[in-house]
């Protein structure tokens, strides 16, 4: 953690939360922008996001993708693992990146 002087008070906050709340800020109000956006503008918005996420990601196998895919049904199928629901991966996601 590092602390930083805020005032002339000898008051101290930590930069790297500030940095944080900063970007959650930003983000916040970037997605508020993008929701008021017309139908067709936020798909093309989705999809250049998309299209720049996909880029990021080294090519794979895709039957192996394809492999995976089935067994995670199936463990899912025979109650083998337990699912989550949207908002709990959003969440861990969240957390995972630092902005929950």
């Amino acid at each position: 953690m590092r602390l930083v002087p805020r005032t002339s008070y000898g008051l101290y906050f930590d930069l790297g939360r500030l940095i944080r709340y900063t970007l959650a800020m930003i983000t916040q109000q970037l997605t508020t922008e993008a929701m008021a956006l017309p139908l067709p503008e936020r798909v093309m918005l989705a999809q250049e996001l998309w299209q720049s996420i996909d880029a990021g990601l080294s090519n794979t196998d895709e039957q192996k993708a394809v492999r995976d895919a089935i067994r995670r049904d199936q463990e899912l199928s025979v109650g083998a693992v337990v699912g989550r629901t949207h908002k709990e991966v959003m969440q861990a996601a969240r957390r995972a990146i630092g902005c929950a």
